[in-house]
């Protein structure tokens, strides 16, 4: 097995939680973001309102006015050294008084107080676009002075439309800066017009860094439980699954093993060995393996006692064939010592032992008897009740007798011990080697062909009797013909004419004229053989289902 199901539910459980895995980090990490980020937005927000609302606004009027002038006056201030800039600062010193500082220092404590980062009161120039530091509670290097201007970010152009609002809470990350959360509440006059916004800036490097840290853990923490939950599932599997299929397996194997060894003679139980107390669809299993091992072991009992007696029937069928092919006549020629006539027959049985039969003898000196049947039905029955009704005929067949009373007594004799209701067409013909006239009975068999020397082999039509063993007390009527030497009588069963093809298509009277005619130069002993040969072309491989019997008879020259 290149991938075992231990390793297939393995890669499975664990894709699985890897899965779950993922999407738990997910969750957790974007619910741990958003609150984190709604924590801050919230603080900053809540910041800028302290801020808006506790510091001076008549104080920050005052300076956003004068920051306002100034920065009217040098929007864009540039230096090129130092005194420059000492000299443009000197503008702000009538600004800088101890108001100034009494609002710095109450910015400072509001900032100092939550924590924030910057708290820094700003001026909104709507044309430009721009924010102005009016007030910043930053004395450090750091810190942005009164006038210090810088641009307003598209994300807050509402705030230029809609002052009153202020700055909602965003989150921004810079190179300069870092993480800063950052919001804005507008600072309103006693009139309740906007005079500034009071700005806050809370660092969140170390919220982001936690934040990384959270992530990493949880990971760890993930992919430690998805592990766990993998081991655990391998043993629960393989207690549970793994062990009891490999058991059945190897079982499986035992019992094939020893069926093939011939060790189970004594029908041990290899599957009763095994305990598996699953309470599940496996243990249901082997009960069902159980069941059926029980009923192959009696499977195998039947058999092995249908086979010997089916090898018991067939030895005894062997016997039975071989005991009726020695019944019938086969030695060939079968007179050598007579120059007179020439004979042969052959029959081709369906089964095992057949129902047909022909037998040639010598009634006396100047008269030769053929005979050709067909009794109904096949196999053993029909085969015994052959030989009653061909030892009948032989015995009855006498010199002198007339072959209608003979076939009269025979059919009385097959109808006393006729149970079966079984029945026989039979043909028998007597003929006198000294003037050529050939005597014969017909009870309900096929007619003859008849060959005359120079011409073709034609079917003799006649008007056939009732078939023997049918009914008690029949009269059987004689017909008789003239051969000249040179001519020749073939006689056979239906299972010639009504041999059958795989299409279902007789091989009939047309086929068998045409290859008696293709042939009719032939011995007997050569023209049988030919037509065998050309019924089994027709019939290819389709099954026999009819004896194949014939006889054909040549008048060579008079006694």
């Amino acid at each position: 097995m290149k991938l075992t199901l231990r390793k297939k539910a393995s890669f499975l459980i664990l894709f699985m939680a890897l899965i779950l895995a993922a999407v738990a980090i997910f969750i957790s990490y974007s619910v741990h973001s958003e609150t984190m980020d709604g924590h801050y937005k919230t603080l900053a927000q809540n910041v800028a309102k302290t801020a808006a609302v506790t510091i001076d606004n008549e104080l920050i009027q005052k300076y956003t006015e004068g920051v306002k002038d100034i920065y009217l006056e040098n929007t864009s201030p540039e230096f090129s050294n130092d005194s420059e800039m000492e000299e443009y600062f000197k503008k702000y010193e009538v600004l800088f008084d101890e108001d100034y500082s009494k609002l710095f220092k109450e910015l400072e404590e509001v900032k100092l107080s939550n924590g924030v980062l910057s708290l820094y009161i700003i001026y909104i120039d709507k044309d430009s676009k721009t924010c102005v530091y009016v007030i910043d509670a930053d004395n450090t290097e750091t810190g942005c002075p009164a006038g210090t201007w810088d641009i307003i970010y598209e994300q807050n152009y509402d705030v230029l439309e809609n002052p009153e609002k202020g700055f909602d809470s965003y989150i921004t990350n810079t190179e300069e800066y870092g993480w800063l959360c950052s919001a804005g509440e507008a600072i309103l006059d006693d009139n309740g017009n906007v005079i500034a916004h009071a700005m806050v800036d809370l660092s969140m490097d170390n919220v982001m860094k936690e934040r990384y840290t959270f992530l990493r853990n949880l990971c760890i923490i993930m992919l430690i439980v998805a592990l766990a939950i993998l081991i655990l599932f391998i043993f629960v599997v393989d207690k549970s699954i793994i062990k009891p299929i490999n058991s059945l397996s190897s079982a499986a194997r035992r019992f094939v093993d020893n069926m093939s060894s011939g060790e189970d003679e004594n029908n041990e139980s290899v599957f009763n060995e095994l305990k598996i107390n699953t309470k599940d669809e496996i243990e249901n299993l082997l009960h069902s393996v159980q069941f059926m091992e029980k009923e192959l072991h009696d499977y195998i009992n039947n058999l092995s006692k249908v086979t010997a007696e089916k090898e018991r029937i067939g030895t005894e069928l062997n016997i039975a064939t071989q005991i009726q092919a020695d019944m019938l006549p086969s030695i060939f020629p079968a007179f050598p010592e007579r120059s007179e006539f020439d004979i042969y027959a052959t029959m081709s049985p369906a089964k095992e032992v057949g129902g047909d039969f022909y037998d040639f003898f010598m009634v006396d000196d100047r008269h030769l008897a053929i005979v050709i049947a067909d009794v109904s039905g096949k196999g053993v029955p029909a085969a015994l009740f052959m030989v009653i009704g061909k030892t009948l005929i032989k015995d009855h067949t006498g010199p002198g007798c007339d072959l209608g009373e003979v076939f009269t007594k025979v059919n009385n004799m097959l109808c006393e011990s006729n149970s079966e209701g079984l029945f026989i067409t039979a043909f028998e013909g007597v003929l006198d080697l000294v003037t050529g006239e050939f005597v014969f009975v017909n009870a309900g068999h096929e007619c003859p062909y008849v060959y005359r020397k120079g011409k073709a082999y034609e079917l003799y039509k006649l008007r056939p009797c009732f078939v023997l063993a049918g009914m008690e007390n029949m009269k059987y009527t004689v017909g008789s013909l003239k051969l000249e030497e040179g001519d020749k009588i073939f006689q056979y069963t239906d299972g010639v004419t009504e041999a059958t093809s795989l299409d279902e298509e007789l091989y009939g009277d047309d086929r068998l004229e045409a290859v008696l005619n293709k042939n009719k130069d032939k011995a007997p002993a050569e023209l049988l053989p030919l037509v065998k040969e050309d019924i089994d072309k027709f019939v290819g491989e389709a099954p026999q289902f009819d004896d194949i019997t014939m006889l054909c008879l040549e008048y060579k020259k008079k006694m």
